[in-house]
């Protein structure tokens, strides 16, 4: 534990209209009481005092949260049942656990509606504490009404530790228990005949149990292991921010956006940086050819001026050719078998295919570029289609 302070008060099982409290501060105890509203009683800020309360004095739930102090719920051992388990040989200390849980699940006669913690104590052994669920979540919602939302729920009889072969009696004022080295029971008239026997019986004093309470500063770890602050009814754990990484969350979010926005800009300067280079390659490769010129555009309108001057224009192989291969692309399952071009500017291909409909798309698709095209269909001897096509400019 490294809190300072803890607020000690028994966890409500009834509709009692006060409830015990202790305060530790310092591993002493400054004040006690028995009221309705044990925060404001033991001078803790809670969200419903006036004036309110900043931010980081209330945690998720409106709870009040003041710096260093702990909440810590007492469970009457009527409502905890404390039992203590054999210890099973060649078990791990989770199968042991495990075990503990099955077992007292078995001796609940509610085993539907029970929550259990379960550790090992000093000697290794399983202990467990059983309470109602209905148990639970009535007593939180009590105590959340109060302000208060505790840390840790504990039964009672647990914080004592007694010397062995001895029983303790000790008065928490909201209940009066017996503990043994393997016993937590409520000192009760039909009850204290079975559970004490023969045996001797110290009685705690009022200021002994104060100083019970004041010790769990020293050793809480140990005296708040049996938790039933856990499973289904575990504390929300708080997620405050702090100012600075709210800065750093606001700089992240801002260099996102800079970063999102600075990837399609690096994208098109590259772009443009290639296009560039593209164009001063184009425009070293035109020189030889129509001379100093400032743009690929230009240089592209000269070079088709030279081709037409000397009849290479559209007559050209590579453009009846590239309209003949672009056509094919839109029918897959045409296949070429030939092609050959004359001076006239005409190519002439052989093309075969399964189905006439095929050859059909791919000569409709070079009509539809502007060429004319002539085909003479027939067959070979396998039965597959086939045509002698020519392609030529208009």
């Amino acid at each position: 534990m490294t809190a300072s302070r803890f607020l000690f008060t028994v966890f409500p099982t009834t509709e009692m209209q006060a409830l015990q409290w202790w305060l530790v501060d310092g591993g002493a105890l400054k004040a006690k009481g028995c009221d309705v509203d044990p925060m404001l009683a033991a001078g803790l800020k809670r969200s419903s005092d006036e004036g309110g309360m900043s931010d980081s004095d209330q945690n998720e739930d409106g709870q009040a949260e003041e710096d260093g102090l702990t909440t810590i719920a007492l469970m009457p051992s009527v409502h905890g049942v404390v039992r203590w388990h054999e210890r099973i040989d060649d078990l791990t200390d989770q199968q042991q656990l495990a075990a503990a849980r099955l077992a007292a699940r078995q001796h609940s006669l509610d085993r539907e509606n029970i929550h259990i913690a379960a550790v090992l104590d000093g000697s290794g052994q399983a202990v467990t504490a059983v309470a109602g669920r209905d148990v639970m979540a009535s007593g939180l919602l009590k105590l959340n009404a109060l302000g208060i939302d505790p840390d840790v729920i504990v039964p009672a009889g647990w914080l004592i530790a007694p010397p062995e072969d001895t029983l303790v009696e000790a008065d928490f004022g909201f209940e009066k228990l017996l503990r043994g080295s393997q016993v937590i029971a409520p000192d009760e008239p039909d009850l204290r005949a079975l559970v004490i026997g023969d045996s001797a019986v110290t009685v705690l004093s009022a200021e002994a149990v104060d100083g019970i309470l004041a010790s769990v500063a020293v050793d809480g770890a140990a005296s708040l292991s049996l938790n039933l602050r856990r499973g289904d009814f575990a504390k929300k754990v708080r997620r405050a921010i702090t100012d600075r990484q709210k800065r750093i969350l606001g700089w992240l979010a801002a260099a996102l956006v800079v970063i999102t926005l600075l990837i399609p800009v690096i994208h098109l300067a590259k772009y443009h940086s290639a296009a560039s280079a593209a164009d001063a390659a184009g425009l070293a490769a035109a020189k030889p050819i129509v001379g100093e010129v400032d743009s690929a555009e230009e240089a592209n309108r000269l070079l088709s001026e030279q081709l037409i001057q000397k009849n290479r224009g559209y007559v050209a192989f590579p453009v009846p050719a590239s309209a003949l291969f672009s056509a094919l692309q839109q029918a897959p399952g045409v296949s070429i078998e030939k092609i050959g071009y004359r001076r006239d500017g005409t190519v002439s291909a052989g093309l075969s295919a399964v189905r006439a409909e095929d050859i059909n798309t791919a000569l409709i698709a070079v009509q539809k570029a502007g060429f004319v095209i002539t085909a003479t269909p027939r067959t070979d001897a396998t039965g597959a289609t086939k045509a002698d096509i020519t392609v030529r400019a208009p």
